[in-house]
């Protein structure tokens, strides 16, 4: 799922990455006196990655180079995390174990595999919103049976709609932990709608995942090469960023370390992008190539030449940080390219019957949530 965040000015992009640099290069302290520290402060709670900052910081002893009460602001919300993720954790293992009991091996997913044994990021750190397995089509009912069965339920506010509709979404409604510690997502497909299917497909990624057995219970990893391409997908054309110019500093950096690893270094990118470009998304890649030399100053892999749309994205990305103007205008416009886009779908949802349940839903709960707000 997408966290929205505010955008910020490029100084406070520059500053953070080179702060949470996966490679810890980066050396000298920035001035306190001279530093906005509320102001990059919010930037980390925004873009989902102050408890990041706090623990890689930590580790590097370089905690001084903080504001006292940064430090400390910075420190609750690891706890915090860190006892969420706890939590997250358990609810992974018990999920896992319930499909096993069924004879499902889940494939872990996006940030599911920071919880996993093994991971080089500290799992006090990572920012999860929810876990999502990949399970396939033909294993859903079974599975949405057995966590029926367990004691999982709909969270509260979420959308209505059979649970095991196989032409609704990507995955089956989220479905809660009896203890309301988390909640799963079962996917069919990998990707949204929005990525070609064909670029990604879950049955790729299970056949080519390994085996892990963590604590009696057993689920799949992706391989490497297949983890960063998700990344990209999910990061540039699911949630957007490509065209709106909207940037998850979590999901680049999670990016960022995933080309850290050394394995990393021996992967093929040229015939990673050639699959894409056939399918029209090569461009995702590169992009996440682009802003991590830029954030991260990693070299672009070799053989990896950027396109000129590629090039003009990560462009423009900038000089709208530069240019707060320019950045509110192109904003404006391309929030009515979207407003645009579901108008002329209108038509199409009016004769689906399913349609009005959801938006009747959806405008009952923004009430409720306005509503709620108007009384505070």
């Amino acid at each position: 799922m997408t966290q929205a965040h505010p955008e910020a000015s490029a100084w406070r992009w520059l500053t953070l990455a080179r702060l949470l640099d996966p490679d810890g290069r980066f050396d000298t302290p920035p001035s306190i006196a001279d530093t906005d520290w509320l102001g990059l402060y919010r930037f980390t709670t925004g873009h989902l990655v102050a408890p990041t900052l706090y623990a890689t910081l930590a580790a590097r002893d370089r905690l001084g180079w903080l504001p006292g009460e940064v430090a400390e602001a910075l420190e609750g919300l690891h706890l915090l995390n860190a006892a969420r993720n706890r939590g997250l954790s358990q609810v992974l293992h018990e999920t896992t174990a319930t499909l096993n009991a069924v004879g499902i091996r889940p494939i872990a997913l996006k940030g599911a595999v920071a919880l996993l044994p093994g991971q080089p990021e500290d799992q006090a750190a990572r920012v999860l919103s929810d876990l999502d397995l990949g399970i396939g089509e033909a294993n859903l009912p079974t599975a949405i049976a057995a966590l029926r069965d367990a004691g999982y339920r709909r969270p509260a506010g979420c959308y209505p709609g059979p649970e095991a509709d196989t032409t609704a979404h990507h995955h089956a409604p989220p479905l809660m932990h009896p203890s309301g510690a988390g909640y799963v997502e079962l996917h069919r497909h990998t990707l949204s709608a929005a990525v070609p299917a064909a670029a990604l497909p879950l049955a790729s990624l299970a056949a080519a995942a390994t085996t892990l057995t963590w604590d009696g219970v057993q689920l799949r990893l992706p391989t490497l090469a297949h983890r960063l391409i998700h990344n990209s997908l999910h990061h540039q054309i699911s949630d957007r960023a490509l065209l709106s110019d909207r940037r998850s500093l979590r999901q680049l950096l999670d990016f960022a370390r995933l080309r850290g690893l050394p394995e990393a270094a021996a992967l093929d990118w040229p015939a990673l992008l050639t699959p894409l470009d056939a399918l029209g998304v090569g461009d995702a890649l590169r992009l996440d190539l682009l802003a991590t030399r830029t954030l991260f100053d990693q070299p672009l892999p070799v053989g990896v030449v950027p396109t000129p749309a590629a090039l003009a994205a990560e462009g423009r990305f900038w000089l709208r940080r530069a240019q707060p103007r320019l950045d509110r205008l192109l904003d404006w416009q391309w929030r009515t390219r979207v407003l645009a886009g579901r108008l002329a779908n209108l038509p199409k949802r009016l004769v689906t019957p399913s349609w009005y349940p959801a938006k009747f839903f959806y405008l009952r709960q923004a009430w409720r949530t306005k509503h709620r707000g108007a009384q505070h």
